[in-house]
This record gives C-alpha cells, structure tokens and sequence, in this order.
C-alpha cells in the first residue's frame, strides 16, 4: 500500500488531480448513498427514531474515516524511512495533513462519542467497532506477512513493519473496546477472514509441496527451484491460522449457537469446504478418465500436471468440511432437529446441482458427440468426459442425502413433513427450476427459429439447442419430480403445516432482554407465537427464563404483547397490532 503511494506521487507530482480526487469521492458517495437508504430501512424496520439514527450513522462514519486517516498518515510518515518508497513533497505534505488535521478532530469526536456512550451506543456504535476492527485487522495483517518475508529473504523493510505496528496497535484498541460487548457478526466475520485465509493459503502450501514430488516421481528436470513461492504462502498461511485460532477457537466457537452462527458454520464451514472438497474430486476424476476415454494432449507427465493441485483441493475441503461438520452435530440433542434438517438439506442440494448440471452438460455433450463432425464443428470428446465427471461426483452425494432424508420421512412424516426447513427446500427447488426451465425453453425455440429463418436447418441448429435443450429436460423434471413430493407430503398434513397459536390468546410477542435470543426461538417452536425479539445494548434488564415466558402467555387475553425485561421483574404492556 505505502510503495503504491509513493509511485503515485512519484508520477504526479503536483500533488491529488481532478481524477484522482473524482475518483476516490465517486465510490464513497454511491457506497454512502447505499449505506444512507439501508439505515433508513432498519430504522423504521426496527421502530427507531430515523433523525437520531442518521445522527448517530454520520457521528460513527466521521469517526471511522478520522482513524482511518491518521493510521495512514502515521504509516506514510515512518515508511518515508524505508528506500522504496519515493516520498516526494506531494507524499509527506498529504501523509503530514492527516495527521496535524484528522489526529485532533479524532480526539474531540472520540471524546464526545465516549461521553454519549453511557446513554446507549446504538446499531451504529456496534457497526463502527466491527469495521475499524476489521479493517485494522486486515491490513495489520498484510503488513505483518510482508514484513515477515523480508525478513526470511534477509532484509528489513521499514514499510511493511510500519503499517503492521501502526495498524496492529489500531486493531488491538478496537478489539479491546468491544470485549465488554462483543458482537458476534464481529467475531463471526473475523473468523471467516481467517478460514478463507487458511484455506487459500493452505491449497498454495500443499501445491508446492506436492509439485516437488510429482516433478521428483515424473523425472522433470527444475532449473530453479524458487522457495519464494513456498515461503510467502506458509507466511500467509501461519498468520491466517493465528487470526482464526483467536476469533474462532477462542471466540466464536463457544459463542451462542444463534441463527448466525449456524449459518457461518453451515456455508461457510460445511458447504464451502464441501465445495472446495467436489471441486478437487472432479478434477482429479477429470484427469483420469480423459486419459483414457477423451483427447488428451501430450504424454502423462503434462496431462496429469494439475493433480499436486487437485489433491491440495481435496485435503483442504475434507478438512474444512469435517470440522464444521462435526461442529454442527456436537450441538445436536437427541431428536431431529432443524439444525439436522438445515445441514441434511443443504448438502443435499449441493450435490443436486452438481447432478443436474452433470446431466445437463451430458446430454448437451453427448449431441456434439453424435453430431457429425465439421470443421467449424470439430468432435471434442473431453467435455464429454467433463461433463460425466460432473454427473459422477454430484449424484452419489445427493443420492446418499436425499435417500436417508426420505427414509425419515417415512419413519416420521409428520414431523418432518412439518419442517420449514424441508418446505422452503421443496417449494424452492419448484419454483426456481420452472423459471430456468420456462428460459431455457424460450431460449431453444428462439435458437431454433433463428437457425430455421436464418441458414437453414443443419449441424448448426443442433448444436445450438443442444444447452437448451438439456436444460429443459434436465431442470424440468427435477422441477416436476419436486413438486411431486411436495404434493405427496401435503397428502400427509395438509395445509400450511406449522404449529397453530390458540384461537383466543397471545398471537405476537415481543420480547426485549438480555442474552434472550435462544429463549425467543424456543417460545416461537414451541406455542407457534409470532416473536421478535429485541436485544437490550443498555446494560440493563436481565435474561428471563423460559418457563417465566410461557407462564405469561398461558394467563394473558390480549392478542399482543410486549415484555420487556427490568432489574427486577418483566414490564408487560399490551398493543394492538
């Protein structure tokens, strides 16, 4: 970053142009604009005041951009030392002004903003402390493995130690201040840096690696053994797994098992490694079966050139995929639940569409296969070979789910006909593969017509409906065979299958506590009450129990209520809705 800046104004050395200064205020202006109208949405979503929210948004902008300016200007100034940088006029007058100008300003809102927080920090106060934190946290980061590989190569640079010291001491003030209040799409997000970090890095680790052995095993003959592009990568790698140890293992993992939660253990955790896991799979199925069915080019050596890579995929997926997984299941009780359902269902549907894709690309493969041969149209038979590895990967992982998940269905099905979690999946898969199929279908008849009005009916007009055309049958009966089942499970329980509040008493709650969230998810399982629950950021109030809650619904008329929680006791208060 710094020796980007001093290119910059080693080039231009009047100073900021018209370009570039329109060039920085453009974004910042659709990105304020973007961020503008979202806080008015949660504002008025959230029932809160929109002036003091906008107040409060602005107060916690300026605050973050004054921290952002004075870390760079102290980095620009300790990196004009370093023999790389060009620190020209232009580089030292601009890195002096955010210091001399933004570090008072910072100061005085600091202090202000220090002041206010005794009141209340608001949503904002929460969104600045993740940002700063963050964005700290990566670029002390990059400057820390920079800094480390220059180190290894036998050379000190002053540049990237400076922006590790200056924005390490940043991130590590900011994740001090939130300690007390941490929030947990922080911890969340810092744990997701970490894990892509890992994972990247730790592909590039095995790669390496894994080259010097084929090259050894193949015979290849290496002129120049480059250890910089093992060294960088392990450095990344070392930093990566310090910032996942500490926002994940000691954090996150034992955080609240909220929705969140859940759903960065599942995505991220499950299904990226699961899909970093296929990715390798099919590529070394790929490999293997277009050596011998498909076109390959060249000897083995070459053909194969690309399996220290795949088999890095395959290691690093399955590991990521494992843990997560793990995870997930260590927090489930006995019986079935929706976090079984959500993870049994999400694979399910990774390996549905790498199946439908497989097949679709089988069959549009196989019609370039069968059609004669042209110069404009020359045989491939590895995208054939391509496309079956697809089909051969996706379809026994969505074979294997699907089948148990329909086993308990039989053993259960009202209980798992019930689930949302199986509706949304059901209802979902209907309606986006009869959209898909509706535009393949229009695309095929427009393909078609356009070959008939246009060249003629030919070799031409087969190959271009055969993607079409594969879609449409493809999408089109896993569509039908999913509205199907969705149909047989309405057979079973029909109508909206959720849990019915009573006809006369409490149909919506709102609940505002402490450290409440699993409470109001467990109160809406088990009454089928509408509830919103609101969490208290004043220090006050104190997390009721469930009981508490459910003793209050059993005895109150009124269709709506609200319930806040105090020192001593709950305040209920009664709405019409």
């Amino acid at each position: 970053m710094v020796r980007v800046l001093g290119g910059l104004t080693q080039t231009r050395a009047g100073g900021l142009t018209v370009e570039v200064v329109l060039g920085v205020l453009f974004p910042i202006l659709v990105l304020g604009g973007a961020f503008f109208g979202l806080i008015v949405v949660l504002a008025r979503r959230s029932g809160r005041d929109i002036g003091a929210t906008l107040r409060r948004f602005f107060q916690q902008g300026m605050l973050l951009a004054l921290v952002i300016l004075v870390a760079t200007g102290v980095t620009g100034l300790l990196s004009a030392a370093d023999p790389d940088v060009v620190a020209g006029p232009g580089y030292l007058a601009f890195m002096l002004s955010c210091v001399i100008v933004c570090s008072p300003a910072l100061l005085l809102v600091a202090r202000r903003e220090r002041r206010r927080a005794g009141g209340g920090s608001g949503f904002s106060a929460g969104g600045y402390l993740v940002l700063a934190e963050l964005i700290s946290l990566v670029t002390a980061a990059t400057g820390l493995s920079l800094w480390a590989g220059s180190l290894l190569e036998g050379r000190f640079d002053i540049a990237p130690a400076s922006v590790m010291l200056v924005w390490g001491t940043v991130w590590a003030l900011h994740h001090r201040m939130g300690r007390s209040g941490r929030r947990q799409h922080g911890v969340l997000a810092g744990s997701l840096i970490g894990l892509v970090t890992i994972s990247v890095f730790g592909v590039l680790v095995l790669t390496w690696v894994f080259e010097r052995a084929y090259d050894a095993a193949t015979g290849a003959v290496m002129l120049v053994r480059d250890a910089g592009a093992f060294r960088q990568p392990l450095i990344e790698l070392v930093v990566g797994t310090a910032i996942w140890l500490r926002y994940w293992a000691m954090l996150g993992q034992h955080g609240e098992r909220t929705t969140l939660w859940r759903a960065y253990v599942l995505l991220a955790g499950v299904v990226g490694g699961l899909f970093t896991g296929l990715v390798g799979v099919w590529n070394l199925a790929y490999l293997t079966l277009d050596w011998w069915f498909g076109s390959p080019i060249g000897p083995a050596g070459p053909h194969f050139r690309e399996l220290p890579m795949t088999l890095a995929l395959i290691i690093v997926g399955g590991l990521v995929w494992r843990y997560h997984d793990t995870v997930m299941r260590s927090e489930r009780p006995g019986k079935r639940s929706e976090v079984d359902r959500a993870h049994d269902y999400t694979v399910a549907g990774v390996g549905l569409i790498a199946t439908v894709g497989g097949a679709a690309a089988v069959i549009a493969a196989a019609v370039q296969v069968l059609t004669p041969a042209t110069v404009l149209y020359p045989t491939d038979r590895s995208e054939f070979v391509a496309a079956v590895t697809v089909l051969l990967v996706g379809a026994p992982l969505w074979w294997r789910h699907w089948t148990r998940i329909q086993r308990i269905r039989g053993a259960d099905p009202s209980s798992e006909v019930a689930s949302p979690t199986r509706r949304i999946y059901l209802i979902a898969l209907f309606g986006l593969g009869g959209v898909v199929a509706l535009v393949s279908l229009l695309v095929l008849v427009y393909r078609a017509l356009e070959q008939v009005l246009g060249p003629g009916v030919g070799t031409g007009t087969v190959l271009a409906i055969r993607w079409p055309l594969a879609l449409v049958a493809t999408v089109g009966l896993t569509a039908a065979y999913h509205r199907t089942v969705r149909r047989t499970d309405l057979l079973v329980m029909p109508g909206e299958t959720r849990p019915e509040a009573p006809p006369e008493g409490v149909r919506s709650l709102t609940l505002v506590a402490r450290d409440s969230g699993l409470v109001a998810e467990a109160v809406a399982e088990q009454t089928g009450v509408r509830v919103r629950y609101l969490e208290r950021t004043d220090g006050h109030g104190h997390s009721p129990a469930l009981e508490e809650v459910l003793e209050i619904l059993d005895d109150r008329p009124e269709p709506h209520l609200l319930i806040i929680s105090l020192q001593d006791g709950l305040e209920i208060i009664p709405y019409d809705g």
